[in-house]
């Protein structure tokens, strides 16, 4: 805001660039909206992707009632291996800078989930939870971003992904009268992306209206961390020319299985630069 008054010798931080305030929100909230990402010309093609890939895993493990089973109906998982346009939204520019900006050079994506919630439906992801589940501590910076794609409009209406602002650098989650009170209804157009610290607490909401709400989620994480997804395995050479993507979808971070081959690895490594 223009015209702020300060004493105490107190400055506000300068922004330097467009990037440089969601970069503030989500160190400190812990997450962020970054709006205009995707074009609304696309919005209906990714919905019918979406659905035809979550069709096909529903048949090939057994039918809904399988999935119901095991609690994990309405999560179209790894989308990208079915259909390789999602690659594309796993890498986009806008969303990759800000990663880069947060975790460095050299990080990979973990995952990449879509979330289908259905109207007047419980989803497995309504339950409190962070992106690194079961890890209750805290580190000094984030080894672990969340990219969330809204293909859908996201509103307290169609049950819009709750977040509870700073809880990234609390070890646990806090008392449910804590959460009462503060946790914060993320609203998002169409085409924008909720940007967020993968150690912040948050649950998707219930839709209350008559559509389905989409998103595809995406898990960024330093090499360190185990993917959910062997990608080199599922994928094999497919990528050989692309050394960026490659890398993104942790090629270069697989595990040697003897000292030759790290050495041969790094061999290779050393001739790419």
């Amino acid at each position: 805001m223009h015209g702020e008054r300060f004493y105490g010798d107190q400055r506000p931080l300068a922004l330097d660039d467009p990037l440089a305030f969601h970069l503030e929100e989500l160190s400190s909230l812990g997450y962020t909206v970054i709006n205009d990402i995707l074009p609304e010309s696309e919005l209906e093609d990714w919905r019918g992707r979406i659905d035809a890939v979550y069709e096909l895993q529903e048949q090939e493990s057994g039918g809904r009632d399988a999935l119901i089973a095991i609690g994990d109906q309405d999560l179209c998982r790894v989308p990208l291996l079915y259909d390789q346009a999602f690659l594309s939204m796993a890498r986009h520019e806008k969303v990759l800078a800000i990663v880069k900006r947060i975790l460095g050079d050299w990080f990979i994506l973990n995952l990449q989930n879509a979330i289908i919630n259905r109207p007047n439906e419980r989803h497995q992801q309504g339950a409190w939870h962070r992106d690194l589940p079961y890890q209750s501590w805290v580190a000094s910076r984030p080894l672990a971003v969340g990219a969330l794609f809204a293909i859908d409009p996201f509103s307290e209406m169609t049950g819009s992904t709750l977040m509870l602002p700073h809880s990234h650098r609390r070890e646990t989650i806090p008392s449910e009268a804590y959460i009462s009170a503060h946790a914060i209804t993320v609203t998002a157009q169409p085409g924008s992306v909720l940007m967020f610290d993968a150690m912040v607490f948050h649950r998707a909401g219930y839709n209350r209206s008559g559509q389905i709400r989409r998103g595809v989620n995406h898990l960024y994480t330093v090499p360190i961390l185990k993917q959910q997804y062997d990608f080199p395995r599922a994928f094999g050479d497919l990528f050989r020319e692309d050394a960026d993507l490659r890398r993104l979808l942790g090629y270069t971070s697989t595990v040697p299985i003897d000292a030759l081959q790290w050495r041969i690895e790094r061999q290779n490594r050393k001739a790419a630069q």
